[in-house]
């Protein structure tokens, strides 16, 4: 690794760390719930969507042409889980979270390290925007947006 990417990696997870220590309560309950969910992904649950996702939220990422309803991921991430493939790492790393009464927005990256049925290794970086909103005293969300970072090669 050259060294300015080493300065800037350095620089980086000290912004995240020092972020996360002046959070205030509401913002560390966003960051817990988007974790939470993260967890019953990556055990494969196909009911996250149902414990964690409003019904009329409306999701788009890089990988889908139009935005998709709760019902839709939910077809798409079954088709994704019975794939053979296994979560091997997963990290989460927030930059921001915003919070205005019963809606947050909360931005990060993210890395995961898979491997496929056929043995083949996979690591995937990139970020997410997430929009929750406050649904019967529990953060859901409504609203996400995440695209892999593109390969550099």
């Amino acid at each position: 690794m050259n060294f300015k990417l080493t300065i800037a990696l350095i620089v980086t997870v000290t912004a995240f760390s020092s972020y996360a220590e002046r959070w205030n309560e509401q913002q560390t309950q966003v960051w817990n719930i988007v974790l939470a969910s993260y967890e019953d992904i990556e055990k494969r649950d196909n009911n996250w969507t149902d414990k964690w996702v409003t019904e009329d939220a409306m999701v788009w990422g890089n990988s889908t042409p139009m935005p998709r309803d709760r019902s839709a991921v939910k077809r798409w991430e079954k088709f994704s889980f019975e794939d053979g493939s296994t979560n091997n790492v997963a990290e989460y790393s927030p930059t921001a979270i915003v919070v205005h009464g019963d809606t947050a927005v909360a931005h990060y990256y993210y890395s995961n390290g898979t491997t496929a049925k056929k043995g083949e290794q996979k690591v995937t970086h990139g970020r997410c925007s997430d929009v929750l909103v406050k649904d019967d005293k529990a953060w859901k969300f409504v609203a996400w947006h995440c695209a892999d970072e593109a390969k550099k090669y």
